[in-house]
This record gives C-alpha cells, structure tokens and sequence, in this order.
C-alpha cells in the first residue's frame, strides 16, 4: 500500500470532522497502538478520573476490560476513534500516531514516550534502519505534536534533536516512574496475590527485550540456580518472573517453567511489575533505567552484546559505562548475584542519573494532570 493510501485508511485526510465542535472536557488516549491501560498515559489518567472530564481510551479488540469507571472505551482504529480524536481538546499517546484525523489549531498534543530513557538508538539516529512508512508517519506526528515529556537532560536533548520536533519539551519526570520511586508497597501485594505467591515472597524480574528474528536461543531458561543465589546472597524466599517484551509475547509458551518460576508476560502492567520486583535481570531493554530512577536492582545479563549491537540497534550509551553489574553467560550472571555490592551499586546510580540530569521526583503525573487541567480551562 502507498504511502497515500495509508493515510487515507488512517483517516489523516478526514477533513469532515472539522466541521464537529472540540469539547473542551475530552481527553483521547491511546498506548502501543491500543494494547490497553498503561505506561504513563495511565498514571495521568489515574490524577484525572473523577474531575468532570470525558476521558477516552482507544483500545484494541479484548482490551476493553483493563479500564477503570471513569474512561469511555472506543475502538483503536474505528471511524468513532477518529471522530473522538477530531473532537478532543487533549491527545494523550506514547507512541506515534497511525489512525488520528488532521488535527486543529485548539487542540493539544502532548507525546508521553515510552520509556524514561533510552539505550538503542531510535528515530533520526536510526534512520537507515526504520521502514519508510514509519518515517513518514513519525515526521508528520512530530508536526502535529506539541509538547513532549522528558525525563532527564538526556532525554531533553535527544527529543529536540532527534525527534523532528519542534515543540516544547517540558522537564516533567516520566510518569510511570512515580510507582517505582514512591515504593507503594500494595502493588507487591497485588501482584503476589495476582500469582498466588506469599506476600512476603521476593521477586526477581526477568524482562529481556526481542530480537528481530523472535528468537530465545539467547535467552535465560534454566532458573533454578539464579533462585538458589538470590536467595544466598539475600536471604528470604524468591520467586522468577519471566516478561516477554509484547512484540513476541505469544511466545510465553516456549519458556522455561517450574516452581517459583513464573509466566508473567500476561500480567497487565509492567511498571507494577517492575514496582514489585527487588531486582530486575534484563538486557537491552529501556526497563533498566525505569529501576534506575528509582534505586532499584537490576543485573544486564547480555551474551550476545557484539551481535546484538552489530544486527539489530546501536546504542546511546556504552554497555560499560552503564551503572549496573553485567553477565555474559549463566556462570557469570550467578557470580554478579553473589558478588553484587549494594554500596557500590547506589554511588554507580547517583552518578549515572546525574550525568544524565535527571528530573525524576515521583510527582511526573500530577505535574502533567495539573498541566492538561491549565490547557483545558
């Protein structure tokens, strides 16, 4: 399909809708394209429900059941969900657009981002490798886009330079980090209940982001021993959480399971995941710097760094010069656990997030609620 054609099935041309009055109260949400209730667009709804606005939420096909009282579901990519968007004083989204109609001049676009930082290079710096058809939607969202929430310096930076944007950046804090740093205990609750699992059971998240060609072979799939040092080396009883990224998430399946090994790729909110966990074993995935901001655990386990660096996505930052303890085989990830410094780990941190000027202070979301309140009165 052309270009042209695309827009046209995306409703970027439906021109008629301007003829609609914009409701001052509505706002339109969407994340990864419909897949439901999250990331930080959720968090700021959640400062929202119950202050007189028409919240609506695009949603893919069986995704309707994750919204809370409060938020009207519409169907992402509908005829309605173009018609929501045309009439809406505030878009709310963490990833570029595909079916949204032209927007007006009284309307607001405020682009969440999914991920408080990043590792692989993404949009203009990784030009030569994104499909044209992307490229041109994230050219034409950026121009529809007015304000863009950073994280950090870093983030700041890279979204003015390399995000064809030319609107205002505003140094709110990510967030879906606020759960993270503001330790709300109930959500180690929830999900220990959610899994059946004691409530004073440890968590270890592991999370490792996908590979082009949808392959484990990479992948952690004997667990006993990791649960064996995590609880040597700090005491208590441990459960695995194992976290498909959702672009190969019907893959769930083809893991590794047992006793106090657990599927949780279903679970329907990663940053409560990630809330719960007391570490995290990833390897290239933007999930690491989430536990970052808030001082939290977390071990790269990478034994494919030189090919996944040379195949799939350069990186921003140096593996090395990351702040957290890095494994390159089995062997090396349960001498990392054994080995791991706690003191050490914090002054790593505390000079990482300030290299990168960091923001975060566990008020991102109410500081953007505030902010669409101001652009709605």
């Amino acid at each position: 399909m052309c270009l042209l054609k695309q827009r046209w099935h995306y409703g970027n041309f439906a021109y008629h809708y301007w003829f609609l009055p914009i409701q001052k109260n509505k706002i339109v949400v969407s994340t990864h394209y419909g897949r439901g209730y999250g990331d930080s667009p959720k968090y700021i709804v959640a400062e929202l429900l119950n202050q007189n606005f028409d919240i609506v939420w695009l949603v893919a096909e069986n995704q309707e059941s994750t919204l809370p009282d409060g938020v009207r579901s519409v169907r992402f990519g509908s005829k309605q969900a173009l018609q929501e968007l045309a009439t809406a004083k505030i878009w709310l989204d963490n990833c570029r657009q595909k079916y949204s109609p032209p927007k007006r001049g009284q309307q607001v676009y405020i682009q969440t981002w999914h991920s408080p930082l990043r590792l692989k290079k993404i949009e203009q710096d990784a030009e030569n490798q994104l499909p044209v058809a992307y490229l041109d939607r994230a050219k034409r969202d950026a121009k529809k886009c007015n304000y863009m929430l950073a994280g950090s310096d870093f983030s700041r930076t890279m979204y003015q330079n390399s995000f064809w944007f030319d609107g205002e950046v505003l140094p709110t804090g990510t967030p879906r980090c606020d759960l993270l740093i503001n330790e709300d205990t109930a959500v180690h609750g929830r999900v220990a209940q959610y899994f059946e699992t004691k409530p004073t059971m440890k968590f270890a998240l592991y999370a490792p982001t996908f590979r082009k060609d949808a392959s484990l072979s990479v992948y952690l799939q004997k667990f006993s021993d990791v649960k064996q040092a995590l609880e040597t080396r700090f005491s208590g009883e441990w459960a695995i959480l194992v976290r498909l990224h959702p672009n190969i998430a019907k893959l769930a399946g083809d893991m590794s399971y047992s006793e106090g090994v657990i599927n949780a790729t279903d679970y329907p909110d990663m940053q409560e995941l990630l809330a719960a966990a007391d570490l995290l074993i990833t390897d290239y995935s933007s999930s690491m710097f989430d536990m970052a901001m808030a001082g939290k655990k977390t071990i790269l386990y990478t034994p494919d760094a030189a090919e996944y660096i040379a195949n799939e996505r350069a990186m921003y930052f140096d593996l090395q010069d990351l702040p957290f303890p890095i494994a390159t085989s089995p062997e090396t990830l349960l001498t990392q656990i054994h080995q791991f410094d706690a003191t050490t780990y914090q002054y790593k941190l505390a000079l990482f997030n300030q290299q990168i000027g960091s923001y975060e202070k566990g008020n991102a979301a109410l500081t953007v609620a505030n902010q669409i309140k101001a652009f709605c009165h």
